[in-house]
């Protein structure tokens, strides 16, 4: 990732939380700064994410990467009341929950230890995938799937 693209992301998610922070007192301009925010993060930052990680032969994460942005914009559709927030919303943290994090967590698990990759670093990953199956399994619970 370079610098710029940190930047964008950075400054991506502070106009996402700004766009928040406006929805939350019912200002003016929230749905536009939360749109704006959403679309950077999803359009930009995270294609360029998508492509570094491309080019590193790292093709879990950049599909995982894909998926998310797609529940982003799955959000930024529920928010403006557009259609497909709820397919874009539903399918994609179903393919994050079912699909992704199992293989993410096998990878992890199966990784061979040596003194590039630590233990501390293959538990830390095992971790970070635990707290990834309690949000996206959270956010799985709140879906509506009767439809």
């Amino acid at each position: 990732m370079t610098n710029i693209n940190s930047k964008i992301g950075i400054g991506a998610s502070i106009i996402i939380i700004l766009g928040c922070l406006l929805k939350t007192f019912h200002l003016q301009g929230a749905d536009v700064t939360l749109l704006f925010g959403g679309l950077l993060f999803c359009l930009v930052f995270i294609p360029t994410l998508i492509y570094s990680e491309l080019k590193n032969k790292k093709l879990l994460s950049s599909v995982g990467y894909l998926f998310a942005s797609t529940s982003i914009i799955g959000v930024v559709f529920k928010i403006m009341h557009w259609p497909g927030a709820n397919f874009l919303m539903r399918w994609s943290v179903t393919i994050i929950l079912f699909v992704i994090v199992p293989i993410y967590f096998i990878i992890s698990y199966n990784d061979i230890v040596n003194e590039k990759n630590t233990e501390q670093d293959r538990l830390r990953k095992i971790f970070i995938g635990i707290f990834i199956v309690a949000f996206f399994g959270m956010w799985y619970a709140m879906i509506d799937l009767s439809r």
